[in-house]
């Protein structure tokens, strides 16, 4: 295979931009409290995705926490001071974090953002990761709408999985690919350029 090509299986896909309509049971009332809407998305989206053979994980963000940095600011320039737990809440890979100790797992995460390429370069990390099996996430927020897509992905062919190839190349593509991603790995499309690659369903 050369070395511009990259294949990988999908095994579990998850995709949602309906807070009403996740799912949230496995989260204590306590914890609740504790998290943001962005932050129960993206629980939701890794927990429906995960399984116990997921060696590391992967997520991106273009803006992570940025409500709760806008609270920050605000309460700073008002009192001078900031709340700690606010702070802690804020930082872009705290879902991720949140998520490993929910399920008391210590394994190895990256945290990733790349501007309005934060989705291309978190799924490449992923790809090209050390690891066999990776559960990637990506989670963002426009407006009022807060979205979550997560992968359960692997370097070889599972019973039921789909294979994808990623061809490294430079292409004229849009920056904002989030819903060209849920296409592709729902099984609308079966091809998606993206500025540092392309994307191709592999047909069985």
């Amino acid at each position: 295979m050369k070395e511009n090509l990259i294949k990988f299986s999908i095994n579990k896909f998850y995709y949602s931009d309906n807070y009403e309509n996740t799912e949230f049971g496995f989260i204590s009332p306590i914890l609740k409290r504790r998290l943001s809407a962005l932050d129960k998305m993206v629980l939701s989206a890794l927990m429906g995705t995960y399984t116990d053979d997921i060696e590391n994980l992967v997520f991106s963000s273009r803006y992570g926490e940025v409500d709760r940095l806008i609270k920050i600011i605000s309460q700073y320039k008002e009192t001078q001071d900031a709340s700690p737990n606010t702070f802690s809440g804020s930082v872009h890979n705290y879902p991720a974090g949140f998520f490993l100790m929910n399920i008391k797992k210590s394994i190895p995460y990256t945290a990733i953002s790349a501007c309005q390429n934060s989705i291309c370069a978190g799924l490449l990390s992923a790809v090209i990761s050390d690891y066999e099996n990776v559960l990637f996430c990506h989670a963002d927020v426009y407006g009022s709408q807060n979205y979550a897509l997560a992968l359960n992905l692997s370097k070889f062919n599972k019973d039921n999985s789909q294979e994808f190839l990623i061809r490294i190349e430079n292409n004229i593509a849009p920056n904002d690919l989030s819903k060209k991603y849920v296409k592709l790995f729902s099984g609308e499309t079966d091809i998606l350029k993206t500025p540092n690659y392309t994307i191709e369903r592999i047909k069985k």
